[in-house]
């Protein structure tokens, strides 16, 4: 029932419950027993001689009195009933209050809420500000640098070039010449990335007069070799630049035919001769650079430590692209920072509480745009895996293990032969191991180690995958109890993806739209 029609009831309560049927038939009892006292109003009215006999007026006042009864029970029903209404009423009104308060409250609260998500996006707001101010700031000082240095820069890279030449007319090794030459052209070409108003498009235009170069060379060699810089270069040379760079250490320089391999523990590099890439090699240089310090970054958190290097990078030519593949074993990037990975300020080291720029992804994606090439991060994980091991002993035995592997809190673990799960499955045979065979469910071959010493703990990890071992096998011989052990390993991590167009693509491709346009 509707509040207004509760109140409506309460007020015509009174009229609807007068007992008229009572009332009246009183005032007619009255006018009867009054008409029976008169003698002189009972000759006028001629009542009947049975309206004297007394059964007549017992009847009259039992009907009476059960009219009051039946009035007085109707009016304690009613009376119950109005309280019932009226205590329903009293609640409807208190739940009116109740919701009144409540809605109070949470108008209160969203003011609260949106006074504090205001007082945010200020403080953000205030803060790309600054951000842009500065970066705009730096971006003005990198100006003033690039245009006060030219001098300067000549004048050093002269010194360095006859620095240079003589050491090498002396027969005096010029490593250090050289190495601070190309230390000063990379900062320069820094300082030329960092004044660009957009770094894609100035990339972009480096590589069309770089390709025109590079069709020259392929046209006429004699008239290439009047160009002053190279239109292309190597990237296995770049990418092994930036290592070296990263590790801040000599490295062995690649002769560019042969795949370059590297592994100290910490980063773990295999590098495949692939085609030119157009442009100035410090941008791939830079690219790599700043994809390395940030694995450095991530490798180096606590709870992903691994057995094997924690970083590893991979160059391959794959359909005419330089495929560039750095992984790190750290954390993964969460799904809604995917979307603003590189933005220019967004840095995730900053969101945890880090330092960080928001400069180093921001200017690998310029790059990698400016060569219309493509980016890609994601996210790995270790998978459950059934594996076959064949252990070929030296007595002629060979001994067949079935392995399951499980994830248990992201780490993958072994199980046992009771069910449980454990980091490790040993064997121990009397007569010493000559080799381990490994295949992985799907896998028609498994993989093969071998050449196990007589004496001291070896260790050896999955050779087919060196970047991320999916396993390692650990072997101690001992007189009759030769101990064979293996361990699944976690390969949590993060791995970016960079394709870049080689120079032979960008010109074949180049040509084939020139063709379809006649």
């Amino acid at each position: 029932m509707s509040e207004a029609g509760q109140g409506q009831r309460l007020f015509t309560t009174d009229a609807e419950a007068f007992p008229w049927p009572t009332v009246l038939f009183a005032l007619a009892a009255s006018l009867f027993f009054l008409v029976l006292t008169a003698p002189d109003l009972a000759a006028f009215y001629e009542l009947p001689a049975v309206a004297h006999r007394p059964e007549v007026r017992y009847g009259v006042v039992a009907v009476l009195a059960l009219l009051a009864w039946l009035d007085v029970r109707r009016h304690a029903r009613r009376r119950a009933r109005q309280k019932t209404e009226l205590e329903q009423l009293r609640n409807q009104v208190d739940d009116l209050w109740a919701r009144n308060k409540e809605l109070q409250m949470k108008a209160h609260t969203y003011s609260e809420h949106a006074d504090k998500l205001k007082l945010f996006i200020s403080d953000k707001l205030l803060e790309y500000i600054e951000y842009d101010e500065k970066f705009l700031h730096f971006k003005g000082i990198a100006a003033e640098v690039r245009h006060n240095g030219v001098i300067s820069f000549d004048k050093v890279q002269t010194a360095l070039q006859r620095g240079l030449s003589e050491s090498g007319a002396d027969g005096e090794p010029g490593a250090g010449y050289q190495s601070a030459l190309e230390a000063l052209h990379y900062l320069w070409d820094l300082l030329d990335l960092s004044t660009a108003e957009n770094l894609t498009l100035h990339i972009g235009n480096l590589l069309c007069e770089a390709e025109e170069q590079y069709c020259q060379r392929l046209l006429d060699s004699e008239q290439a070799r009047a160009l002053p810089n190279e239109p292309a270069y190597p990237p296995q040379r770049a990418a092994w630049r930036a290592v070296a760079m990263v590790r801040q250490d000599p490295l062995p320089a690649p002769d560019g035919e042969t795949d370059y391999e590297l592994d100290d523990g910490q980063v773990r590099a295999h590098l495949q001769p692939a085609g030119e890439l157009l442009g100035k090699e410090n941008h791939f240089v830079l690219l790599l650079e700043n994809l390395l310090r940030n694995a450095q970054f991530y490798a180096a958190k606590p709870g992903y430590s691994a057995p094997f290097a924690p970083i590893a990078v991979t160059l391959t030519e794959e359909d005419g692209d330089a495929c560039l593949r750095v992984y790190n074993r750290g954390p993964h990037v969460r799904e809604e920072d995917l979307g603003h990975l590189f933005q220019l300020g967004y840095s995730t080291r900053r969101k945890r509480e880090h330092h960080g720029r928001g400069l180093g992804l921001y200017f690998v994606n310029e790059i990698v745009k400016g060569y219309e090439g493509r980016i890609d991060v994601h996210n790995i994980d270790s998978q459950p895996t059934r594996y076959e091991l064949r252990l070929t002993l030296q007595n002629g035995e060979e001994i067949v293990e079935p392995v399951e592997t499980t994830i248990e809190d992201g780490r993958p673990r072994c199980q046992a032969a009771n069910g449980e799960p454990t980091r490790t499955l040993e064997w121990t045979t009397r007569s010493p191991v000559l080799a381990v065979t490994v295949r992985a469910d799907g896998e028609d071959t498994g993989t093969t180690v071998e050449g196990f010493a007589k004496r001291g703990r070896q260790e050896f990890h999955d050779p087919a995958h060196p970047t991320r071992p999916r396993w390692r096998v650990r072997y101690r011989p001992k007189p009759l109890a030769n101990r064979l052990e293996f361990e699944p390993l976690d390969v949590r991590g993060v791995e970016f993806e960079v394709r870049l167009p080689t120079a032979r693509k960008r010109v074949d491709t180049a040509g084939a739209a020139l063709e379809v346009g006649f």
